[in-house]
C-alpha cells in the first residue's frame, strides 16, 4: 500500500469512528471493541500521528482512553447507561445545550434546524448517488452524516485508485476538500467546543476535542494529499 492510500484509509477509519459515535448511543457491541482497543493500545496508535500535530487530539484522545480504561474495570450495564444519558443530554436536546448537532442549526439565521444548509448539502450528497437511510430521522446535515458522506468520498478516491483511475480520484480529493471546508469546517468547530464544555462524562468531553482538532489537521492534510495524487499520475 502507498503512502497516499495508506493515509486515506486512516482518514476514513476515523471520519467513520466520528460518524458511528455521533449518530447513536455506544451500545454493547462497540463499547467492548472500544475497551479492547483501548487495553491493546490499538486505538491509541491509531491517534499517535495526529496526536503529535494537534494537541486538541492529543487532549481528546488521552480523556477518551482514560474514560474507557476506567469503564474495563467497571459495570458494563452501568457505563452503558451513563453513555446513553449523556448522549441523549448532549445530542438529543434534553439539556438545550449543544444546540442540535446540525449544520443549520449552527449556520441559519434563526438557528434552526432544515433550513437552506440542509438543502444544500442533501443536493450534494444526490449529485454523488447517495442518499441517508431512511432508519435515519435527523436531517441530513446533522454531524454523523456529514462525516458519513466525508468517510464515502475517501471510499470512491480509493476506488478509483485501485482501478487506475487517477483523474477521477483527484476529482473525489476535491470534492472531499471542498465539502469539507464549505460545510464541516464553517460549524464543527463551534459545535465541538459546545461538547466539550457541556459534556460532564470524559468520553464525550474527548470526542469534541478529537473531532475539532482533526478536522483542522486533515483540512490542513489535503493540499499534500493531492499533491500525492498528481505525483502518481504523472508517473
Amino acid at each position: 500500500m502507498g503512502r497516499f492510500e495508506e493515509a486515506n484509509e486512516g482518514r476514513r477509519y476515523v471520519y467513520n469512528l466520528l460518524s458511528r459515535l455521533y449518530a447513536k448511543e455506544v451500545d454493547a457491541e462497540l463499547l467492548e471493541e472500544l475497551v479492547r482497543a483501548a487495553e491493546s493500545g490499538e486505538l491509541a496508535a491509531r491517534f499517535e500521528a495526529l496526536s503529535q500535530l494537534d494537541e486538541r487530539v492529543g487532549r481528546g484522545l488521552d480523556l477518551i482512553l482514560g474514560y474507557l480504561r476506567g469503564a474495563a474495570g467497571r459495570d458494563r450495564r452501568e457505563v452503558l447507561l451513563e453513555l446513553a444519558a449523556e448522549y441523549a443530554s448532549l445530542f438529543l436536546g434534553l439539556k438545550g445545550t449543544p444546540p442540535h448537532p446540525s449544520e443549520s442549526a449552527y449556520m441559519s439565521a434563526g438557528h434552526l434546524i432544515y433550513q437552506e444548509q440542509r438543502d444544500e448539502v442533501l443536493s450534494i450528497y444526490r449529485d454523488m448517488g447517495v442518499d441517508k437511510v431512511e432508519s435515519f430521522r435527523e436531517p441530513e446535515d446533522h454531524i454523523a452524516l456529514e462525516l458519513s458522506f466525508m468517510s464515502y468520498l475517501i471510499g470512491r478516491t480509493l476506488e478509483e485508485v485501485g482501478k487506475g483511475n487517477l483523474g477521477e480520484a483527484r476529482r473525489m480529493m476535491k470534492v472531499q476538500r471542498e465539502f469539507l471546508r464549505e460545510h464541516l469546517l464553517k460549524w464543527s468547530g463551534a459545535f465541538a467546543r459546545d461538547v466539550e464544555s457541556s459534556s460532564e462524562v470524559d468520553f464525550y468531553k474527548g470526542l469534541g476535542y478529537l473531532t475539532d482538532g482533526f478536522l483542522s489537521l486533515d483540512e490542513a492534510s489535503m493540499g499534500e494529499l493531492i499533491s500525492l495524487l498528481e505525483e502518481s499520475a504523472r508517473g
